[in-house]
């Protein structure tokens, strides 16, 4: 199980390596309209970014609402939020989400949870962000349908590059989704043999962490904590890259620009890389060229996007992490 477990994570550094040096090639072979991009942005409306900044401190609220309604205890709400700042910081380093997970699952450990009902509480909150962002993506894209024909029709534009050729990203990121999930598939096949020889007493534990959850559920509280916080999530990401569009003077209109952040980072989540660093990136600058911005304009909203989401935070989340573990809520 151990060997099986080292092979599954080599091979998600080995992609992810692969995806990050991916994303510097672009980048390089880009780099003239990456400096335009910056320079654009250096000239944005503070205003707007403040607006931005506030929908990063409302994704931490959601996060701690959501997580809130996912668990059989009450924790101090404080703490429960620290805990998603210092997971946010985690989420930089580890792909898919992982490192938050770990922070969560550990601080649920540290309120007295058993291993499985904590691995169930984080992972009915991922499940419910998961239904949530799909349900949220299938709505919009009813209201914005204009978005699905600008991302499957017609040729790059002269003069764009590979930034707008959302088909041949949509394909690769197909590719990838197929490779990814028969790696995963093989992985877990190998590291979960068959547990009939666990007994009795594995399948009765398994049965009352599922009513556990099943409690949680039904309550209605914690149902709409859970469901509401996933889904203003999903919301407030579009929303945040909505005001760094109108910081530099573009009219996209809020629907259509959380349209694209909900497809992007669908397609985004399938690529094993940090904090979906990189395959967002190139997804969301594509999905902008499309609807009608210029390449320089896409590349500097997601640059600002990035900037009040992951770099602003990054120093303060890291403390905050610091401070968890010194404390031994981590």
């Amino acid at each position: 199980m151990t060997t099986s477990a080292s092979s599954s994570s080599r091979t998600t550094f080995v992609l992810g390596t692969l995806v990050a040096a991916a994303v510097v090639v672009v980048g390089v072979r880009h780099r003239a309209t990456l400096g335009a991009g910056m320079h654009i942005l250096r000239n944005a409306q503070t205003g707007w970014l403040g607006v931005a900044v506030l929908g990063t401190i409302g994704l931490l609220i959601a996060g701690t609402v959501s997580q809130l309604g996912a668990i059989p205890v009450r924790p101090s709400w404080r703490r429960l939020f620290g805990v998603q700042v210092a997971a946010s910081f985690a989420n930089q380093l580890l792909p898919g989400g992982v490192g938050g997970m770990a922070v969560n699952v550990r601080f649920l450990r540290r309120l007295g949870l058993t291993r499985s009902s904590a691995l169930g509480a984080v992972g009915l909150n991922s499940l419910a962000t998961g239904i949530t962002h799909a349900l949220l993506l299938g709505g919009v894209l009813l209201l914005v349908p204009g978005v699905v024909g600008s991302w499957t029709t017609g040729l790059p534009r002269p003069g764009v590059g590979v930034l707008t050729s959302l088909p041949a990203v949509a394909v690769l990121a197909s590719v990838l989704l197929v490779l990814v999930a028969a790696l995963v598939w093989r992985s877990r096949s190998a590291s979960h043999p068959s547990r009939t020889s666990e007994g009795p007493s594995r399948a009765s534990a398994v049965r009352n962490e599922v009513a556990q959850l099943a409690r949680v559920l039904r309550d209605p509280r914690r149902a709409v904590q859970l469901w509401g916080g996933a889904a203003s999530a999903g919301v407030l990401h579009g929303v945040i890259l909505f005001a760094v569009l109108r910081s530099l003077g573009d009219g996209t209109t809020a629907l259509t620009v959380v349209a694209i952040y909900l497809a992007a980072s669908a397609l985004s989540a399938v690529i094993p890389a940090p904090g979906a660093v990189g395959p967002l990136d190139l997804l969301l600058v594509a999905g902008l060229v499309a609807l009608g911005a210029t390449s320089p304009v896409a590349v500097a909203a997601v640059l600002g996007y990035r900037l009040v989401t992951v770099w602003l935070p990054l120093v303060p989340s890291a403390l905050v992490f610091g401070v968890l573990v010194r404390r031994r809520l981590l």
